[in-house]
């Protein structure tokens, strides 16, 4: 079984259109899907506990994933983000993914909901690749990717480190390392633009970059949290 964790703060304006389309979903192996909210102040947890299981956690989404993970289910662990899309087979690509072909874990290819093709050639541009290619195609996840995992292989790999920001990233890097992973390209994930749109295209597309040089040499995550700062 699949158990789709959902972190959550002050998501009233997206949460019911994520959990319709999510609950629309099938998987021969069927899937549940937790939601954990780190202390929300508007409605998201009154609209999500009409539809699915909510728990209340610490403020953060690595301690709100790790606190999902730990009342989870599933054999399998799908970690997604209150603004996204699910197309109709991504449950069963993810079973598929682990329980026919072998891997332990992965994420999706996404698309943005506005203004796709500017925000992916922006993209491109700035981080000077002319191929095409994202960080995703190296099998190098972020949380917009749907990282998906095995749930023993989480428990393995001690969760997400509890940092406020780089933690999708940083479980990525140890899952590659250590375990067999997949990027899944057809369906891809509907991601949201918000960020995009509210902040700025480029300043955006420049904070992602410069969030993950200074990440990988040491500089502190709080640091990095501090200034990338919160839409919501």
């Amino acid at each position: 079984m699949i158990s789709v964790i959902i972190p959550t703060y002050n998501e009233e304006k997206c949460i019911e259109q994520t959990l319709h389309s999510l609950l629309a979903l099938h998987c021969r192996s069927g899937h549940e899907v937790v939601v954990s909210d780190g202390g929300s102040t508007d409605q998201t947890v009154a609209i999500a506990a009409k539809y699915v299981r909510v728990i209340r956690s610490g403020k953060g989404k690595a301690i709100q994933m790790n606190a999902g993970a730990k009342v989870a289910k599933g054999q399998i662990l799908f970690f997604a983000h209150a603004d996204m899309i699910f197309p109709e087979s991504a449950l069963q690509v993810i079973c598929d993914t682990v329980n026919l072909e072998g891997f332990d874990g992965g994420g999706f290819s996404n698309v943005f909901d506005k203004h796709n093709q500017w925000i992916k050639r922006l993209g491109g541009i700035m981080n000077l690749r002319f191929r095409k290619k994202e960080q995703s195609d190296r099998n190098i996840f972020y949380g917009d990717n749907g990282i998906f995992v095995r749930k023993d292989t989480f428990d393995a790999l001690g969760g997400f480190r509890e940092i406020p920001i780089m933690e999708d990233y940083d479980f990525s890097v140890r899952m590659k390392a250590k375990h067999r992973v997949k990027l899944i390209k057809d369906p891809p994930l509907v991601v949201s633009a918000r960020r995009h749109i509210q902040a700025g295209f480029v300043k955006t597309r420049l904070q992602w970059i410069l969030i993950k040089k200074l990440f990988q040499i040491g500089i502190s995550p709080e640091k990095l949290a501090k200034w990338y700062g919160d839409i919501r």
